[in-house]
């Protein structure tokens, strides 16, 4: 955001200076100097007086004249010999042909009456007054680039406060805060930017809302027939199948169950997407739950699971949430693992971390954000020998996001995959029962 009012403050400036250049240019190289041509008619005017001087009274009466009017102007002189190296050949030409050459608006080289001498007349500097001119056109530049600087200024902290609450509104829909919007009063408004953001957040919103509410019920749906089916096949059984019949029967039992399971996992994710149900935050040891879930998932697997857990460890979580995630994790890491799951927890900076390693073939790191993605999985193979249905992972996203933590997924030592659930608000209090809402 800095940036961006730099960039704006820059582009701005440059553009006025450019804007004086351009002025400055026309009015001194592409029209004529006014200013000039006045000082050098009043030059000429002069000079004239005192011709008609040095004729009618003497070129002394003369000197004297032009010695007054150089003090009373705060002009100096300074008198050239013609022959002068000072002197170039294009100032002593127009000398000659018309007794006046302009160096600038207010010094020349003059001739007047016998002409035996050229005379500079220029500013004197050491007069107070044009010190006071200079520092009047100073001053006048001065507050000008001042009220353009404080004018900026002023519109960039207004713009800065604007975009700021649009960036904020942005930030807490992109969190998942679907009902926010961008405020369209006129103290708050970047244009039609506002407008078009709540446009588009409704949209975006509306189309979540209908997504969770076709998952919800196509979940819901799904139960009545799979119930049917299961019923059927029961009943197929009692029939007297052949050996070969029975076969069949079985897969589609196994097919039925793996359909039972998906289901049920899509009404937990939908369950946990609507932020309004409580956590069931409650104060105990880890071991006690992390046993029971250790052994439970060992009985499905031949893939050592070690637990690295002190029993003294205490911690608030939702144990019914945290179990799922956890289980989650060392089912999906027993499908990979060549030898051997291990699981850890620890405290680092006060947060509760457990840690879970495989020794299996990894996570690409380009995969390992996608991953936490409903239904997506790495590498295009659905079987069941993968296992899973691509909601383990986005599930445990979001328990551990209610839990205000964050999931990090990386590479374990035995250069397996590492997910390691951070839960800062995870704090070892004492036994008690709370329901918190986020």
């Amino acid at each position: 955001m800095k940036r961006l009012y730099c960039e704006f403050f820059i582009g701005v400036s440059v553009l006025f200076f450019l804007s004086i250049l351009s002025y400055v240019y026309i009015t001194q190289e592409l029209m004529p100097d006014y200013e000039e041509i006045i000082e050098v008619d009043r030059m000429h005017s002069v000079m004239g007086i005192l011709d008609d001087v040095a004729r009618d009274l003497g070129q002394h009466r003369a000197d004297e004249l032009f010695t007054r009017y150089a003090e009373e102007s705060h002009l100096s002189i300074t008198p050239y010999q013609w022959q002068s190296p000072e002197l170039t050949a294009e100032i002593i030409d127009d000398l000659k042909q018309s007794r006046i050459y302009c160096e600038d608006t207010y010094s020349f080289y003059v001739v007047y009456g016998d002409a035996h001498q050229i005379y500079s007349i220029s500013p004197d500097l050491s007069k107070p007054i044009w010190e006071h001119l200079d520092f009047d056109d100073t001053l006048m530049w001065l507050f000008f680039y001042s009220g353009f600087a404080i004018y900026s200024a002023l519109m960039l902290k207004v713009l800065s406060r604007r975009f700021r609450v649009l960036e904020q509104t942005t930030l807490a829909f992109a969190e998942g805060d679907f009902a926010i919007r961008a405020s369209e009063k006129p103290g708050d408004r970047l244009g039609q930017l506002n407008n078009s953001f709540n446009q588009m957040a409704d949209k975006i919103s509306a189309l979540i809302t209908s997504h969770k509410q076709l998952t919800n019920a196509v979940a819901h749906e799904l139960r009545t027939p799979v119930f049917r089916v299961q019923c059927q096949l029961e009943m197929l059984e009692d029939s007297g199948l052949s050996y070969e019949q029975q076969s069949y029967v079985a897969g589609i039992h196994d097919d039925m169950a793996e359909l039972e399971q998906m289901i049920e996992e899509l009404l937990y994710f939908a369950k946990m997407e609507r932020a309004a149900i409580p956590l069931n935050v409650t104060s105990g040891h880890v071991s006690t739950w992390l046993d029971k879930l250790v052994s439970s998932c060992q009985k499905d697997t031949d893939i050592a699971i070690a637990v690295e857990c002190s029993h003294k460890e205490r911690a608030s979580v939702d144990v019914y949430q945290l179990t799922r995630a956890v289980s989650n994790i060392v089912r999906n890491a027993s499908r990979y693992a060549q030898q051997k799951i291990v699981v850890r927890v620890f405290r680092c900076e006060q947060a509760l971390h457990i840690q879970i390693d495989d020794d299996g073939i990894g996570i690409p790191e380009t995969e390992r954000e996608r991953i936490l993605e409903p239904f997506y999985r790495v590498g295009t193979a659905r079987d069941r020998e993968s296992g899973g249905h691509g909601l383990g992972l986005a599930i445990v996203a979001q328990i551990v996001a209610r839990h205000q933590g964050k999931l990090e997924i990386g590479s374990s030592d035995a250069g397996g995959a590492r997910f390691t659930l951070i839960l800062p608000q995870a704090h070892p209090e004492e036994d008690k029962v709370t329901s918190l809402t986020e």
